[in-house]
C-alpha cells in the first residue's frame, strides 16, 4: 500500500510540474491574443480619429470652395467685374485658406483675384458708354476663356481636400 501511495504522490508531482509549463503556455497565448487585439483597436481608432478630424475641416473647406465656385459663375455669367465688391468678397470669404488647404489653393485664389482684378480694371477703363480699348479686347477675351474652364479646375484642385469618396 505504502507503494501505492507513492506511486500516486509521483504522478501528482509530475502533474504538478507539468501543469506549471501549461498555465504559462496557455496565460503567452491569451496574453498574445489581447495585444492583438489592443493593437487592431488602438488603429481602429486612430482611423476614426483621422476620419473625424477630416469632416470637423470639410465644412470650413466646403465653405471656402463654393464661394471661389460662386465667383468663377459671377464671372463667366457677366464676362466682366463691375464692381470691386465681388473682389472682396471673395479675398473675406477665403482668408482662412491658409489654415485649411495647402499652398496651391493659396495660389489658385491669388490668380483668381488678380484676373478678377484685371477685368475690373478693363471694365472702369471702357467708361460709361463701355467701349474697351482695342488692346483690351484680346486681354477680356483671354481671361473671360480662361474663367469658363475654371469650374473644372476648381473641382480638381480642391478635390484632394474635400473627397471623402478614399479613407
Amino acid at each position: 500500500m505504502s507503494r501505492s501511495i507513492e506511486f500516486w504522490v509521483k504522478v501528482a508531482q509530475i502533474v504538478q510540474a507539468s501543469l506549471t509549463p501549461l498555465i504559462a503556455i496557455w496565460i503567452f497565448i491569451v496574453t498574445s491574443r489581447i495585444q492583438r487585439q489592443q493593437a487592431k483597436t488602438q488603429q481602429q481608432q486612430a482611423q476614426t480619429t483621422h476620419l473625424q478630424h477630416r469632416l470637423a475641416l470639410l465644412d470650413r473647406r466646403m465653405k471656402i470652395f463654393n464661394v471661389t465656385q460662386d465667383f468663377i459663375a459671377l464671372v463667366n455669367r457677366d464676362a466682366i467685374v463691375e464692381e470691386m465688391k465681388p473682389l472682396s468678397q471673395l479675398l473675406r470669404d477665403t482668408r482662412e485658406h491658409h489654415l485649411l488647404f495647402g499652398s496651391e489653393i493659396g495660389e489658385y485664389l491669388e490668380e483668381l483675384y488678380k484676373k478678377g482684378v484685371r477685368l475690373h480694371t478693363i471694365h472702369q477703363k471702357s467708361g460709361p458708354q463701355r467701349i474697351l480699348q482695342p488692346a483690351d479686347i484680346p486681354v477680356q477675351i483671354e481671361i473671360v476663356e480662361w474663367f469658363s474652364a475654371q469650374h473644372r479646375a476648381a473641382d480638381q484642385k480642391f478635390l484632394k481636400y474635400i473627397d471623402f469618396r478614399e479613407p
